[in-house]
């Protein structure tokens, strides 16, 4: 077998696994519909979580652990960013709020 078909079995075996993982939960609860009403509480703290995981290492690692220096754009647009999330549903807006709020930031600056 070559390194490329070792590879794609390796591939389809994750992705098999990762499927069988998320259907045992399933079957060990009975159904889907219970299973979503039961963590629907949970399913509405992923956008926050997502939005944090995108742009928390962005603004904090910037730099060389050796070489401290506080942007204070970045630390403008990430309150900007958080702003935009307490009042959206959606990652794409407080993303896109952040982002504009920092080049803005920087063209002013420059």
């Amino acid at each position: 077998m070559t390194e490329n078909q070792q590879l794609w079995l390796l591939f389809f075996a994750v992705g098999l696994g990762t499927f069988l993982i998320r259907l045992s939960f399933i079957q060990l609860h009975g159904s889907a519909e219970a299973l979503i009403r039961r963590s629907k509480h949970i399913l509405m703290l992923l956008p926050p979580a997502i939005l944090a995981a995108l742009c928390i290492p962005a603004i904090i690692f910037t730099r060389p652990l050796t070489d401290y220096h506080v942007d204070y754009s970045q630390l403008a647009a990430a309150l900007v960013a958080i702003l935009i999330a307490r009042f959206s549903r959606s990652v794409f807006w407080p993303v896109a709020g952040g982002m504009l709020c920092l080049w803005m930031l920087h063209f002013i600056h420059n």
